[in-house]
């Protein structure tokens, strides 16, 4: 009996392409089970998912592109309360419940709507499946974590710190002494999610280009020349100078 082929847009996806993303531990007839019953989705900045729309596609895998969890107050104040990139699961069942929040695209991105009833099953019977979506969802507990101690405790340039030194784990986290990071955000973008003005963020890279500990290679890549100061001023165990941005947004 010949093997029913993957389907040719799950080819070309980097869930099904990166070997450590939960599409790519699936079988094929898993696979096809749940391109049957999910939605791909092109999106672009601003676009949102909202709290109807979760209802119905409550989990979310983002291929490509950056979507963040957008808290919304009733006076119309918002906050970024998490960062999803390539690889991520989002989870958001039974959250309408408990927030006002949207999923919202930073820039243009690529997302599959899951299957809740496919996801769940596959999760239950494939257990190489199931430790990559453990995986995630672990990973995404300590982001948040140490997002809450930055938002808490640390001054700007700390926090900042500690974001470059998170892209670059995020985006190399199997290669060891890697000094490249992408920052795959916009400035005012980043400066919502870190809690300080645009123009404090913009202050804090100078500090760390002048000091020579990154240097931007393009736009939005970093090269970090200086990993161990960089890490210091991330956890807070630095001595500042004259020149340091001390500001707190």
């Amino acid at each position: 009996m010949m093997t029913s082929p993957i389907p040719n847009i799950c080819k070309s996806c980097a869930l099904q392409c990166d070997s450590d993303s939960f599409c790519a531990r699936l079988t094929t007839e898993e696979l096809i089970q749940l391109n049957g019953r999910s939605r791909s989705a092109n999106m672009k900045r601003g676009d949102t998912l909202s709290d109807e729309a979760l209802l119905q596609w409550p989990i979310v895998a983002v291929s490509s592109g950056v979507l963040s969890l957008q808290h919304l107050m009733a006076d119309g104040r918002k906050s970024i309360a998490a960062l999803y990139m390539r690889g991520d699961i989002i989870d958001l069942r039974g959250i309408s419940n408990r927030n006002r929040c949207n999923l919202i695209s930073l820039g243009n991105a690529t997302i599959c709507k899951l299957s809740p009833e496919i996801f769940e099953r596959v999760v239950l019977t494939n257990p190489t499946a199931q430790n990559s979506v453990w995986q995630n969802l672990r990973a995404q507990t300590f982001r948040a974590i140490d997002h809450s101690v930055d938002m808490s405790k640390k001054q700007a340039l700390e926090k900042l710190a500690s974001f470059i030194i998170e892209c670059n784990h995020r985006e190399f986290s199997m290669a060891k002494d890697t000094t490249i990071a992408k920052i795959p955000v916009r400035r005012v973008d980043l400066a919502e999610y870190i809690g300080v003005q645009p123009e404090t963020v913009s202050r804090c890279f100078r500090d760390l280009q002048d000091r020579g500990i990154i240097e931007f290679e393009k736009l939005s890549v970093v090269k970090i020349h200086d990993v161990t100061t960089l890490r210091e001023i991330a956890n807070g165990d630095w001595r500042p100078n004259a020149q340091t941005v001390r500001a707190t947004g």
